[in-house]
């Protein structure tokens, strides 16, 4: 499935894999950086197991994140919750990818 996204939404994408791929351990890190060199390549067509992949990854990151704008400086937060927000964008694509595959 070819995935489109616009600029903000890819740049997102590559910082959230790249974040992630830097965290994780065993095969949600060879996940992540795989994603990430496709990512980067603007190679976007996934794979049904790719796009599962992808949709865990976002769905952790977003918990990740609910959880660091709870916490945040007052001064952080709109900064958060606008991330969130194109979060929120990508993964509805990849959710979108993943009923059509």
């Amino acid at each position: 499935m070819q995935l489109r996204f616009n600029h903000e939404e890819l740049k997102l994408l590559a910082e959230i894999l790249e974040e992630l791929a830097s965290s994780r351990e065993g095969n949600m890190k060879k996940a992540s950086y795989d994603l990430l060199d496709r990512v980067i390549a603007h190679d976007l067509r996934f794979g049904s197991d790719e796009l599962e992949n992808l949709q865990d990854l976002l769905s952790a990151y977003k918990n990740d994140l609910r959880q660091r704008t709870s916490v945040a400086p007052e001064t952080m937060k709109q900064a958060l919750k606008d991330r969130a927000k194109l979060l929120e964008s990508v993964m509805d694509k990849v959710t979108e990818a993943c009923a059509m595959v």
